[in-house]
């Protein structure tokens, strides 16, 4: 179970639509998260950003800030993830397309108030 998962649960939250900006206890949770995740996978994982496409690579992520990714993928994954965002870039997918595809491959998704 993820640290935000169990911060919400520890708190009665059910849904994260139930979480506001004065949950300041959320982003330590996700920061958490994505440090488990990347030690987890031996730091061989990355971050991403939406619409600046910055990547933020394996021990990096033991430091990650509030709101510097959204999503993390297994560096594996690099290229699909790279062939997803040309292929938007360049007006082949719509921004829907984009964002579902991305999420699907992630291993993990920041949540972040």
């Amino acid at each position: 179970m993820s640290e935000l998962a169990k911060e919400m649960l520890k708190r009665g939250i059910a849904s994260p639509f139930d979480l506001t900006e004065e949950d300041k206890w959320v982003n330590n949770a996700t920061r958490k998260d994505v440090e488990n995740v990347a030690r987890e996978h031996n730091s061989k994982v990355f971050g991403l950003k939406f619409w600046s496409w910055k990547k933020k690579r394996g021990k990096e992520l033991l430091d990650v800030k509030n709101f510097e990714v959204d999503l993390i993928f297994k560096d594996e994954d690099e290229a699909k993830v790279d062939k997803i965002i040309s292929e938007y870039e360049n007006g082949k997918k719509d921004t829907v397309k984009t964002i579902n595809e991305l999420f699907d491959l992630a291993i993990l998704d920041c949540f972040w108030v």
